[in-house]
């Protein structure tokens, strides 16, 4: 995550992991806040754009999914996309500049009220003004909360301002590294990850097992050809230090956690079984595909021979669900709830939750996703499976253009919630987790096909595909204008 630019940035990224002790040594339990956050993030935005407000609480998740949308907002806001000369040149570069401002200002925000040492809070409740930290563990806001490393990797987008770049580089590495920490420490044993009571089921493997990312991502780097240029201007020693894990430690984890996968894995069906059958919900495939790509990848850059074998293994049926899952995909998306069979995927559920199939998306194509591959890494679908390139490519299109079509009113706000039969709208509000992710998976996932382009190259293509990028382009800085309209 922390990249060099210069020999100050060295130097810091040596005294902060160095530093960390003070962190670690934090009590892990919810703290009472007699104090509010800077920001309120609504949890839905009602029809004339003012905020709504559910049972007094403020979610974790529409905090993260805001965070993101601005992250995006502000990396592809540089002069070849978003403020390219052909679109809105107003953005580049001080306006992407002053996101990526707001973007540091909400980490600390979410930092100190809903982080205690990885341990996240889903919600604050407001009682008497005081702001108290739920007690509840829910490992499904993990996945995508650690997804916030993505504006390390696309720090050098701001290189114009050197004093920016570096704290990009330094101020979020707390926030990003003691999720996985945590998971690591407390909800792992014998290769399972487990919820806070014990249990073990599709969930639990999933979520956890993609809450790793930010961590595992920090090693790949670290270890891959060029990662001496970010992660590598740390020793091994200091980066485990603050990490909490060392590459072997790591390792230990990766390797029980495919034992178990193997032995979980149902052949006939493509999907794994943890005990509780072999009906997913929509966002654990997505984080197990997610979770899974670190966990081939490490296997594969650290271990041994047996190790290369096991990732080869974990790669093949990451590759067998994808391809049982994307049959059942309509334009207007997938159903949140799937039933792997012997006789092939079929719904398990009439409903298209948003939020869940933009993630689902964005773990497949938003950072360090299924398709990223470079030297040093696997390189499992560059060198056996490039068909796999195309799926995500026509997936996308048709997802982004399926969006365009049924999951935006004449007001450009989107919907919750569509019908999976028809894609008619079951629930027309618009939530701000969902919004955040559309805007997030649609900017890291529009040049995956050809439907799409970036403004740069909008003379160069068809008419059509200007239009239509063009029209993407609005509507993801339309629903940030109501986003933004209510903090």
């Amino acid at each position: 995550m922390m990249k060099n630019t210069n020999s100050f940035t060295i130097i810091l990224a040596a005294v902060l992991a160095l530093s960390c002790t003070g962190d670690a040594d934090r009590s892990s339990e919810p703290e009472e806040r007699t104090d509010a956050p800077e920001y309120f993030v609504p949890h839905a935005i009602n029809v004339d754009g003012g905020p709504e407000f559910d049972q007094n609480r403020l979610y974790l998740n529409d905090y993260s999914n805001l965070l993101h949308a601005i992250s995006i907002i502000a990396t592809v806001s540089r002069d070849s996309e978003y403020g390219n000369e052909a679109y809105r040149p107003d953005l580049y570069p001080d306006a992407m500049n002053d996101r990526a401002r707001q973007w540091l200002s909400m980490v600390s925000q979410i930092d100190r009220f809903f982080n205690a040492d990885g341990r996240i809070t889903p919600w604050l409740e407001q009682q008497a003004g005081v702001y108290n930290a739920s007690d509840e563990t829910n490992l499904s806001v993990y996945p995508h909360l650690v997804y916030a490393y993505h504006i390390h990797h696309r720090s050098g987008r701001f290189e114009d301002d050197e004093v920016l770049n570096n704290r990009l580089n330094r101020e979020a590495t707390r926030y990003l590294a003691t999720p996985g920490r945590y998971l690591m420490n407390e909800h792992y044993r014998d290769g399972h990850f487990h919820h806070v009571d014990g249990t073990v089921d599709h969930k639990s493997m999933s979520y956890a097992l993609a809450g790793l990312h930010a961590n595992a991502y920090a090693w790949v780097v670290w270890k891959k050809p060029g990662g001496q240029d970010n992660m590598g201007v740390l020793s091994k020693e200091a980066l485990a230090h603050y990490m909490g894990h060392t590459p072997e430690q790591m390792l230990k984890i990766y390797r029980a956690t495919a034992q178990i996968l193997d032995e979980s894995w149902d052949e006939s069906r493509s999907i794994y079984d943890f005990g509780d059958g072999t009906t997913w919900h929509l966002d654990a495939i997505g984080a197990m595909i997610r979770g899974k790509k670190a966990l081939y990848d490490f296997l594969y850059m650290f271990g041994d021979d047996d190790d290369s074998e096991a990732s080869q293994q974990v790669f093949d049926r990451t590759a067998s669900m994808l391809e049982a899952v994307v049959p059942l995909a309509e334009p207007w998306g997938l159903p949140e709830m799937i039933e792997f069979t012997q006789n092939g995927t079929r719904t398990a559920s009439d409903t298209v939750n948003l939020y869940d199939w933009y993630q689902f998306l964005n773990h497949l194509g938003g950072g360090y996703g299924l398709d990223r591959e470079r030297e040093g890494m696997s390189m499992y679908i560059s060198n056996t499976r490039e068909d796999l390139f195309d799926l995500i490519g026509e997936l996308s299109d048709n997802a982004l253009l399926g969006a365009l079509e049924y999951h935006l009113d004449g007001q450009s706000r989107i919907f919750t919630s569509v019908n999976y039969t028809d894609g008619s709208v079951d629930d027309d509000r618009l939530t701000v987790s969902t919004a955040g992710m559309f805007i997030t998976m649609a900017g890291n996932l529009y040049r995956k096909g050809s439907a799409f382009d970036r403004a740069s190259d909008w003379d160069n293509v068809p008419d059509h595909v200007t239009e239509r990028s063009r029209r993407l382009y609005d509507a993801k800085f339309n629903l940030l204008e109501y986003l933004e309209g209510v903090l």
